[in-house]
C-alpha cells in the first residue's frame, strides 16, 4: 500500500509543474490559430495550447507542442533560440505527462544548450528540474538528485521564477519521501506550498497540500491529514482539475483504510475510478482496481476480488504495452534519423571522392608546372644556405668558446670550493689532534679552548656553504629581490652580534657607526648577506688584535643612495688581486693568503652581484700591509632622501 502511495507522490510534481490555471477557453485560441496569422503570433498561440492542455490533456498538448517546435525551427535566427527553448520545454513537458521519458530528455537536452547559449537562468533551472523529475519517475534517484541539486543552486538567483523555484522545490520534497527522509521531504513541500499561496497558484496549492497529507500518513498524524486532503480536494474542485481529484480521492480511500472506515473507502475508491475513466487517467484507473481488489479480498468477496485484479492486470499489460509501444517508436525514429544521416553521410562521401578524383587530374598538371619553379627555387636557397651555413658556423664557435667559458668558470668555482673547504677541515683535524695531546698532557687550559677553535672552524664552514647556496641561487636567478625599508644601525648591530665570538677569541674588535634614522630601501637577506661577507673576510685575513670598522652615511654625490662601508687593518691585497674581484662576471682565482684561511672570492663575487641587484657599485680600495676598504652603495629610503635633499638644499648658496 505505502508503495501506491510513493507512486502518488512521484506524479505530482511534474505536473503541479506543468498546471498552470486553465485559460477561460482554448477554443478562442484554437479558432484564432485557424486564421492567417505572422509566425511569432501563431508560435506564441501554440505555446499558449500546449501549456494550457499538457496537465489535463496531455495527448491533446502533443500535436500543438510538435507544431510549436517545427514553427520555431523555421523563424530568424534572431527570434529561433528563445522562441524553441520555451516551445522545447512544453513538448517535454507534454512527454513526461505520457510517460515518454526518453523522448522527454531527448528535447530537454536540447532546451539545455539553448539555455546556455543564451544565459537563461530559469530556463536552465526549468531543464534540470525536468530532467531530475523524469529520473525520479523511473527511481533512479541517484542521477534525479545530481540535477536537482544542479537546480537548487540556480534557485537562488533573482533570474529564477517563482514558478520554476516552487515546482524544484515540490520535486525535491518528493524526492526525499522516495528515499525516506520525511523530515527534509515535508521542509521543502512547506516552502513550496507557503511560495504556491504567495503566488496565488491555487492548483499549485492542491497539488502540495496532497504531498504534505501523504507524508502526515506516512509518519501516522491522520488528524491532520484529513485536513491536507480536504482543503487539496476542495481546490481541485474548484479548479476542475480532474486529475488531482482522481489522485486526492485515491488518497482518501488510502486514509479510511488505515482508519478503519471501509465504507468510506469504497465510495472514495469509486468516485476515484469514475473521476479517472471520464479524463483517461488510466495510472489512476489502475490504482482503483488494485484498492478495490483488496478491499474484496479483506471482505471475502473472492469472486469480486478476482474480477477487480483481473481488469488490473489486463490494464496493467495495456500499460505496459503502450510504454514498450512508445519506447519502440521512439527507437525506431532515433533509427531512422541515424539512418538518414549515414545516407547522407555517404552521399556527401561520394561527392568528395569525385571532387578529388577532378582535383587530382589538375593537380597532375599543376605539379608537372610547378616542378620547374620549385627547382629553381631550391637552388636559389641551396645558395643562401651556403651562405647561411657558414653563418651558423661562426655562431657555433661563438656558442663553443662560451661554453668553454662556462666551464673554466665553473672549474674556478670548484676550485675556490675546495680551496675554502681546505681551511676549515685542516682546523677541525687540528683540534683532533689538539685533544690527543692536550688529553695526554692533562693541560685543561688547552682542553677550554678547544670549543672555541670548534666554533670558529665551524662558523667558517657554515658561512663558506651560506656563500655557495646563496651564489647558486642568485646564478639562476631563483633568489627573489623583495626590497622593504630597512634600519642601518639595527643591521649593523645584528652583524656585530653575530661575529662578537669569533672575533673575540682572536682579540679582534668590531666598532659601528651609523646615522640613528639612516634607512635602506633594500632586500633584508641580500643586505645581510653582504655584510656578514663583508665583516667575515675581513675577520678571516687579520691578524690578531686586529680592528674592523663598520660606517653608513648619505651618498653625498647621489642622494638617493646610501654608503655602507667595511674597513679592516688586515694584510691588504695588490693590484691584481683587486681587479680580478671587480672585473667581469668570473670568478676570481682562489688566492692562499697569510695564516691558514680561506679565499676570499666567492664572497666577494655574491656580494657584488647582490649590489648589482639593488642597483649600486661595490669598490674595493687595498695595498698590501695597508688594510682594505670595501665600500657599497644601496637605495635609501623615500622619505630618508628627502630629508636629505632637503638638507642639502639648504646648505647649497643661493643667488
Amino acid at each position: 500500500m505505502w508503495l501506491l502511495a510513493i507512486g502518488l507522490l512521484l506524479s505530482f510534481p511534474e505536473r503541479a509543474a506543468a498546471q498552470r490555471p486553465m485559460p477561460s477557453s482554448t477554443e478562442a485560441i484554437r479558432q484564432k490559430l485557424n486564421t492567417s496569422l505572422s509566425d511569432t503570433t501563431r508560435l506564441r498561440l501554440l505555446q499558449a495550447m500546449t501549456t494550457a492542455l499538457s496537465a489535463e490533456q496531455p495527448s491533446r498538448a502533443l500535436p500543438y507542442g510538435e507544431a510549436a517546435v517545427g514553427l520555431a525551427r523555421t523563424l530568424p535566427e534572431k527570434q529561433r533560440a528563445p522562441g524553441l527553448l520555451r516551445s522545447l520545454l512544453n513538448l517535454a513537458s507534454c512527454y513526461a505527462n505520457l510517460s515518454n521519458g526518453p523522448e522527454a530528455l531527448t528535447l530537454l537536452t536540447e532546451a539545455q544548450g539553448l539555455a546556455l547559449r543564451l544565459r537563461d537562468v530559469d530556463a536552465l533551472a526549468r531543464t534540470y528540474t525536468s530532467q531530475g523529475s523524469i529520473y525520479h519517475e523511473r527511481r533512479d534517484s541517484v542521477t534525479a538528485w545530481q540535477h536537482y541539486r544542479r537546480a537548487l543552486q540556480l534557485a537562488g538567483q533573482p533570474a529564477v521564477s517563482a514558478h520554476t523555484r516552487m515546482r524544484l522545490l515540490g520535486n525535491v520534497g518528493s524526492l526525499f519521501f522516495f528515499r525516506q527522509q520525511y523530515p527534509q521531504a515535508m521542509r521543502y513541500d512547506s516552502l513550496a506550498l507557503a511560495l504556491a499561496r504567495r503566488e496565488g497558484d491555487s492548483t499549485a496549492q492542491s497539488t502540495y497540500l496532497s504531498s504534505l497529507a501523504t507524508y502526515q500518513m506516512r509518519v501516522g498524524n491522520m488528524g491532520r491529514v484529513n485536513r491536507l486532503l480536504t482543503q487539496a480536494l476542495a481546490i481541485s474542485q474548484r479548479q476542475h482539475a480532474v486529475r488531482n481529484q482522481a489522485n486526492q480521492l485515491i488518497m482518501f480511500a488510502m486514509y479510511y483504510m488505515q482508519t478503519s472506515q471501509p465504507e468510506r473507502a469504497d465510495a472514495a475508491v469509486r468516485e476515484a475510478l469514475k473521476v479517472a475513466r471520464r479524463s483517461n487517467y488510466l495510472e489512476r484507473v489502475l490504482d482503483s482496481y488494485s484498492i478495490l481488489a483488496a478491499q474484496a479480498a479483506d471482505q471475502e468477496r473472492y469472486r469480486e476480488a478476482y474480477e477487480w485484479n483481473q481488469r488490473y492486470v489486463d490494464l496493467n499489460d495495456t500499460l505496459n504495452n503502450r510504454q514498450t509501444f512508445q519506447t519502440l517508436a521512439s527507437a525506431q525514429v532515433n533509427y531512422e534519423t541515424q539512418e538518414r544521416a549515414r545516407r547522407m553521410r555517404q552521399l556527401t562521401q561520394q561527392n568528395e571522392e569525385q571532387a578529388w578524383r577532378s582535383r587530382l587530374l589538375v593537380l597532375a598538371v599543376a605539379v608537372l608546372a610547378i616542378g620547374l619553379l620549385v627547382t629553381a627555387y631550391f637552388y636559389r636557397n641551396l645558395r643562401r644556405n651556403r651562405a647561411a651555413l657558414a653563418a651558423n658556423n661562426q655562431a657555433l664557435e661563438r656558442t663553443s668558446a662560451e661554453l668553454r667559458t662556462v666551464a673554466g668558470y665553473k672549474d674556478k668555482l670548484y676550485a675556490i670550493v675546495a680551496h675554502d673547504l681546505r681551511g676549515p677541515v685542516t682546523a677541525f683535524a687540528g683540534v683532533t689532534s689538539l685533544i690527543d695531546s692536550y688529553i695526554a698532557q692533562n693541560d685543561q687550559a688547552g682542553l677550554a679552548r678547544l670549543p672555541a677553535l670548534v666554533r670558529q672552524a665551524a662558523d667558517s664552514l657554515n658561512h663558506l656553504l651560506d656563500n655557495v647556496l646563496n651564489w647558486a641561487v642568485s646564478q639562476t636567478g631563483e633568489l627573489d629581490y623583495r626590497p622593504a625599508p630597512l634600519l642601518v644601525s639595527e643591521l649593523f648591530a645584528e652583524c656585530q652580534a653575530l661575529y662578537q665570538t669569533t672575533a673575540a677569541a682572536s682579540w679582534q674588535h668590531i666598532t659601528l657607526s651609523a646615522p640613528a634614522n639612516l634607512r635602506l630601501m633594500a632586500d633584508r637577506n641580500m643586505t645581510r648577506t653582504i655584510l656578514r661577507n663583508l665583516v667575515g673576510n675581513s675577520l678571516k685575513f687579520m691578524p690578531t688584535g686586529g680592528h674592523v670598522h663598520l660606517e653608513a652615511a648619505p651618498d653625498p654625490d647621489d642622494a638617493q643612495m646610501v654608503l655602507l662601508s667595511c674597513t679592516d687593518t688586515g694584510p691588504g691585497m695588490n693590484a691584481a688581486t683587486v681587479a680580478s674581484l671587480m672585473s667581469g662576471p668570473a670568478l676570481p682565482e682562489a688566492t692562499v693568503m697569510p695564516q691558514t684561511t680561506t679565499g676570499l672570492g666567492l664572497g666577494l663575487a655574491l656580494c657584488r652581484a647582490f649590489v648589482h641587484r639593488h642597483g649600486g657599485t661595490l669598490v674595493i680600495q687595498s695595498r698590501p700591509g695597508a688594510g682594505t676598504n670595501v665600500t657599497v652603495s644601496l637605495p635609501m629610503a623615500k622619505s630618508i632622501a628627502t630629508e636629505v635633499e632637503k638638507i642639502k638644499a639648504q646648505k647649497s648658496p643661493s643667488f
